[in-house]
C-alpha cells in the first residue's frame, strides 16, 4: 500500500465513505484539491476503507503488527512452514515468506536454522539403463557389507577426477534478466574458441590432494593420465596419508588403460575402486557407470570450488589457476570430512531407490 499520512488517509476515506461519492467521484476530488499529488490507487482506497472497517481507524494497524512480530519462528510458524514445503518443495524463500505473512529473512531462517534445510541445486545426469541401475545397486551394496563388516572406512577413501574451467565462466541465460521498459538487447560476448583451463584434484577426509594443471592445449589421454597419478602419488606422501586409503576413479577411457591400472594396483593394492580394475585383477571394486551422484568430487568440489573462481570476471589463463589455486586454499579439512562422511549416506540410500539416480536435485 502507498505510504499516505494519515489525514490524506481521512480525507480519501470521508471523500469516499462518507459523501456517498463512487470512488471514482473521491479520485476526481482528490486531483481538484491536491493538484500536482499523485493519484492513489483503487487498491489503496480499498486498503484503508478495510483497515478502518477492521480496526476503527485509518492509521497503522499496530496491533496486527505485534501479533505478526509475535508469530515470528514461533513453534505454530516452524511447523506451517513445514505444511508449505510439504506441499511444494520447490517454493522460493520468498514466495514462503508472502504466503505465511513474514519476512523472507525470518523464512530463510527457519529453514536454515529451524528446519536444517539446504536449497538443493538442480542437477543434469545421464539417463539410465535398467542394466546401470542394477550395476549401481550391486555396487551400493557391496560398499555397504565391506563398511559393515569393517573391511572399508568412507574416510579412507580418495575420490579423484578432472575438470574443465572456462575463462569466460558461464552464464545462465534462464537466470540473467534485465527489467526495464524497454529491450535493451544485452548480449554477451563468447568467443568462437573459448579457453579454459583442465585441472585434477582429489578429495578425501584428510583435505584436498592437488589442483594439478594439465598444460596448455594438453587432452586427457592415457599417457597424460599415467604422468597425473605420478604427481597426485607425490602430492598424497607430501599429506602423509597411510597406506590404508583407498583409490577411486570414475570410468574414462584414459583412466583404465592397463598401464594406469597397473600403476594404481602398485600403489594401492586391491584398494581400488575403478572401473575395469576387478575384471583385470580378480580383486578392488567396480566403480558403477553414469555415477556422479556418488563422487564427491562431482557433488561437491567442482561446484564449491567454480562458485569461488567465478565470483569475478578473469582476464587470463594465469589468472584463472590463480583463483583455482586460492579457491583450493579454502576448503578445509572439517569441510572434506563433512563431504566423504555423505558418501556412506548416499551409497545406503541408493540401495533403497534400487540404483536408479540418488536425487533429482542436488548441492
Amino acid at each position: 500500500m502507498e505510504r499516505l499520512s494519515v489525514e490524506e488517509r481521512i480525507f480519501l476515506y470521508n471523500s469516499y465513505m462518507r459523501s456517498g461519492e463512487s470512488l471514482e467521484g473521491a479520485l476526481k476530488k482528490w486531483r481538484s484539491q491536491r493538484n500536482g499529488q499523485p493519484v492513489p490507487s483503487r487498491s489503496t482506497v480499498h486498503g484503508i476503507v478495510e483497515r478502518f472497517n477492521r480496526t476503527g481507524s485509518v492509521g497503522d494497524d499496530t496491533e496486527a503488527l505485534k501479533t505478526s512480530q509475535k508469530r515470528v519462528r514461533t513453534p505454530e510458524l516452524i511447523t506451517a512452514v513445514k505444511e508449505v514445503l510439504s506441499e511444494d518443495p520447490r517454493i522460493s524463500v520468498r514466495n514462503l515468506g508472502r504466503r505465511l505473512n513474514i519476512s523472507r529473512e525470518t523464512a530463510r531462517t527457519i529453514l536454515a536454522d529451524d528446519l536444517s534445510l539446504h536449497p538443493y541445486k538442480i542437477q543434469i545426469v545421464q539417463p539410465l539403463t535398467i542394466e546401470n541401475a542394477r550395476e549401481r545397486s550391486e555396487f551400493a551394496n557391496e560398499i555397504c557389507d565391506l563398511i559393515d563388516t569393517k573391511k572399508l572406512k568412507p574416510e579412507r577413501i580418495i575420490f579423484t577426477d578432472e575438470a574443465h574451467f572456462w575463462l569466460n565462466g558461464f552464464v545462465n541465460r534462464q537466470n540473467f534478466r534485465v527489467w526495464g521498459s524497454e529491450n535493451p538487447h544485452m548480449s554477451v560476448s563468447r568467443p568462437l574458441h573459448p579457453e579454459k583451463v583442465t585441472v585434477w584434484a582429489g578429495i578425501c577426509s584428510e583435505g584436498l590432494i592437488g589442483p594439478i594443471f594439465l598444460h596448455d592445449k594438453e587432452l586427457i589421454n592415457g599417457e597424460i593420465y599415467h604422468r597425473l597419478l605420478q604427481e597426485a602419488f607425490e602430492k598424497i606422501d607430501d599429506l602423509g596419508l597411510g597406506p590404508d586409503f583407498f583409490w577411486q576413479q570414475d570410468g574414462a577411457p584414459p583412466h583404465r588403460t592397463e598401464v594406469n591400472l597397473s600403476l594404481l594396483r602398485s600403489r594401492f593394492g586391491k584398494r581400488v575402486i575403478a572401473k575395469g580394475f576387478k575384471e583385470k585383477f580378480g580383486e578392488g571394486i567396480n566403480w558403477p557407470p553414469y555415477s556422479p551422484d556418488l563422487s564427491a568430487c562431482d557433488f561437491f568440489l567442482w561446484g564449491f570450488l567454480k562458485d569461488k573462481v567465478y565470483k569475478s570476471s578473469i582476464n587470463s589463463k594465469e589468472e584463472l589457476r590463480d583463483r583455482i589455486r586460492e579457491a583450493c586454499s579454502e576448503l578445509d579439512r572439517a569441510t572434506c570430512t563433512r563431504v566423504i562422511s555423505s558418501f556412506e549416506k548416499r551409497v545406503r540410500m541408493l540401495t533403497l531407490r534400487e540404483g536408479w539416480h540418488i536425487e533429482d536435485v542436488m548441492v
